[in-house]
């Protein structure tokens, strides 16, 4: 094990949307073997920012799904794969049509059409940020590092369908919880990403350790030498999974670190 990988909701955090005592103890003390710590997260870096420093070492952060890659150390952008503008407008389309609630995020801030509906209250709950309310008609520019739809997942697949048939393979689309399905440029994923990233620090994938619960941490576990699913994760990530530790709730991460030391 020279470098770990952590999903941050359901996975290094818990219900609460926080990090334990627990598992803040354990990436120190790994942090001090010289063994490299990863946060891949769905979050933006403003809203995994904090995390970070709670735990208090130097981490890069694969952010938007792998669409952003940024070192806490000094903040610096190493990487960045938005969707074009033609794209967005089409996601826009969608959501208007069938009145879906979209999120869209630039430059580390999170637009929404609508501040005051029950989607963006629920996603300010989750990550503790506040949204930016815009008319989508009218932005300055409509590249954008990430879009997500929030709603009930039968809601959710039938946005998906809509994406395919108007899109295609020019987008990635992937669950991070029940009610978000993230859109982002066909040419990342949390694994794809992860293992650039790794290559840039002479790592190799087989060496990684990597921590999921949904379907977003697919690729990411399927590629590395070690993929292990939290005890709260989807049945379909279990299956694929190397390993299955406890729960996000009962200290999972740490739980199966410390056998590893």
């Amino acid at each position: 094990m020279k470098s770990i990988a952590l999903d941050l909701d359901g996975t290094l955090l818990n219900s609460e949307k926080d990090i334990s005592h627990e598992n803040i103890s354990i990436l120190r003390l790994l942090y001090s073997k010289e063994i490299k710590i990863f946060i891949v997260t769905g979050r933006m870096y403003t809203a995994t920012q904090k995390i970070i420093k709670k735990i208090g070492i130097p981490i890069t952060a694969i952010c938007y799904n792998g669409a952003k890659v940024i070192h806490s150390e000094n903040d610096s952008i190493t990487f960045e794969q938005p969707l074009s503008e033609e794209i967005v407008k089409v996601l826009i389309e969608i959501s208007q049509e069938n009145k879906s609630h979209l999120n869209l995020y630039q430059n580390e801030e999170w637009f929404v059409e609508n501040e005051n509906d029950w989607q963006t209250k629920y996603y300010e709950k989750n990550i503790g940020f506040k949204a930016i309310q815009k008319k989508f008609n009218n932005l300055a520019s409509y590249v954008m590092t990430k879009a997500l739809f929030v709603d009930e997942r039968i809601n959710l697949l039938e946005i998906e369908k809509k994406i395919k048939n108007k899109l295609g393979e020019k987008v990635y689309l992937t669950y991070s919880q029940e009610k978000y399905l993230e859109v982002l440029n066909c040419d990342v994923n949390k694994g794809k990403t992860l293992e650039r990233i790794l290559k840039e620090n002479k790592l190799d994938l087989e060496s990684c350790v990597a921590f999921g619960d949904a379907n977003n941490d697919k690729e990411m576990l399927i590629m590395v030498g070690c993929g292990v699913a939290m005890g709260n994760a989807e049945e379909e990530l279990k299956n694929i999974a190397n390993y299955i530790t406890d729960t996000n709730d009962n200290n999972g991460v740490c739980k199966f670190l410390e056998q590893k030391i």
